[in-house]
Parts: C-alpha cells; sequence; structure tokens
C-alpha cells in the first residue's frame, strides 16, 4: 500500500475511535446526569412525604386531642344543663288557705300558671296589706318544717305547699296588725304578688289579725302532706 494512503486510514481510524470514546462518554454522564437529579428528586420526595405525614399526623392527633379536650372540658366544666329554670314572680299564684281548728294556721299554696316548666326552692317572704292598699312590714320566723326545703319542679298548673302560722289578736290593741290582705315574695325574687286568703270552704277571707309577734312559716315542698303547722 501507498504509505501516504496507510498514513491516512490510521488517521482516519483513530479519529473514528476518539470519536466513539467522546460519544460514550457523552453517554455515560447523561446517564449520571439523568440519574443523580432522579435519586435526587425521589429522595426529596420521599423525605417530604415523610416529613407531609409526619404533619398529617401530628395534625390529626392534635385534632383529636383538642377535640376530646374540647368535649371534655365542655363537658366537665359547663353547668348541670336543668330541665327548668327558676320561677318568677310573674309565674306564680299565692293562695293561703286558713285551716280548720282557728285563724292562727294556713296552708300556703303557689301553684305555676304559666305555661313553662320552672323550680322553686327555700321559703316565701311574706309582708301585709292594709285596708288603703299600703303595705306593712310582718315579722317572719322561718322553720325547716315538716323539714329541710326541697327543690320542687313546678309543671304548669301544679303546686307547692308550706304551712303558715300566727298568733291572733284583738283588734282593738294597738300593736295587733289588721291585714286585709297578704303578700308573698317567691325564694330568689324581689317582686311580690298578692295572695289570695281563703276561708276553710274557699270563700275570700277580708281580713287577718296578726299579733306583733308576726309570722311563722314552713319550707316549701312538693307535697301537701305534714305542711300544716299543727
Amino acid at each position: 500500500m501507498n504509505p501516504r494512503l496507510a498514513r491516512l486510514t490510521r488517521n482516519a481510524a483513530l479519529a473514528m475511535t476518539g470519536a466513539a470514546l467522546a460519544l460514550g462518554a457523552v453517554a455515560c454522564n447523561d446517564d449520571a446526569t439523568s440519574a443523580g437529579p432522579a435519586a435526587s428528586v425521589t429522595a426529596a420526595t420521599g423525605g417530604q412525604s415523610a416529613a407531609s405525614g409526619a404533619t398529617a399526623a401530628t395534625t390529626a392527633g392534635a385534632g383529636s386531642s383538642t377535640g376530646g379536650g374540647a368535649r371534655t372540658g365542655a363537658g366537665s366544666s359547663a353547668a348541670p344543663v336543668k330541665a327548668s329554670d327558676r320561677c318568677h314572680t310573674g309565674d306564680l299564684r299565692a293562695d293561703v288557705q286558713l285551716q280548720p281548728g282557728g285563724a292562727g294556721s294556713a296552708m300556703v299554696m303557689l301553684v305555676n300558671k304559666s305555661t313553662r316548666t320552672c323550680t322553686v326552692d327555700g321559703y316565701l317572704g311574706y309582708g301585709g296589706l292594709l285596708a288603703d292598699n299600703s303595705r306593712v312590714t310582718v315579722p317572719t320566723i322561718r322553720s325547716a318544717h315538716p323539714g329541710a326545703p326541697t327543690q320542687v319542679t313546678l309543671k304548669p298548673g301544679t303546686t307547692a305547699f308550706s304551712g303558715l302560722k300566727w298568733s291572733s289578736c284583738d283588734k282593738a290593741d294597738a300593736s295587733c296588725e289588721v291585714l286585709a290582705g297578704v303578700v308573698v315574695t317567691p325564694p330568689d325574687e324581689t317582686t311580690q304578688l298578692t295572695a289570695n286568703v281563703l276561708s276553710v270552704d274557699g270563700g275570700v277571707v277580708p281580713q287577718l289579725l296578726v299579733s306583733s309577734a308576726g309570722f311563722t312559716e314552713g319550707s316549701l315542698q312538693p307535697s301537701n302532706q305534714g305542711v300544716v303547722f299543727s
């Protein structure tokens, strides 16, 4: 072969080999570049996923804890739910009915005249009305008779009971209160209602003669059993 042609052929072969090697290196580099970022993104995504999962778990846990705590807290701190509220003066009517055997004993009946259920608990307050409709203070002693006060739930039309007694007096005595009526203050109220004072047979009593000692009252009870003073 011509020496010059042989040299050209060898140079061409070397050039082709170099190009092939260069292409191989580029291919390898491309694979590495492609693999590198992909692995990096996968790891980051995996880490982000794990972090998100941890955050979600923490949030869910906190939500459950807060929710449970809120429910428990609400249940434990809230006031007990009552079926009814305290009776107010406007909800009530009072009847003071004299008892057989003397003018100094009565059974007081506190009636729920409203359309709602309400409660009373404790003692009534008492005062007197004179003939000119002016009010007079009547001393009142409380007695746990026939027992301690009992909270009474009054449905519409139902009644709580208590006893009332006093000593009668001579109308001519200057210390004798001649009452044309009785005013009653329900427990925990600041306003009064005028009671109906009734005789044994249910008629209206025009006046009560009450000594300076005033009234003795019993506690409010759900039944009339035993409330009248003997």
